[in-house]
C-alpha cells in the first residue's frame, strides 16, 4: 500500500513540473518574458525543463521500497 501512494506521489509532482513546463513554454508567457529581457526567458526555461529532467531521471533511478 504504502509503495502506490510513494509511486503516486512521483507521478503527481511529474505531472505538476509537466505542466509547468507547459505553462513557461506557453506563447503568452513567452512574448511577456520577452518583452522585460530575453536573459531571463532564457533563465526560466531552463530552470524548468532542468527540474523536469532531474525528476524524471531521479525517478527511473530509484526504486521505492515497500517502507
Amino acid at each position: 500500500m504504502a509503495k502506490n501512494i510513494k509511486l503516486g506521489t512521483r507521478y503527481v509532482l511529474i505531472v505538476f513540473v509537466m505542466f509547468l513546463c507547459y505553462k513557461v513554454t506557453s506563447a503568452d508567457y513567452i512574448l511577456k518574458l520577452k518583452d522585460i529581457d530575453s536573459t531571463l526567458l532564457s533563465v526560466v526555461t531552463g530552470a524548468v525543463f532542468g527540474a523536469l529532467t532531474l525528476i524524471v531521471k531521479n525517478h527511473f533511478e530509484t526504486k521505492v521500497d515497500n517502507d
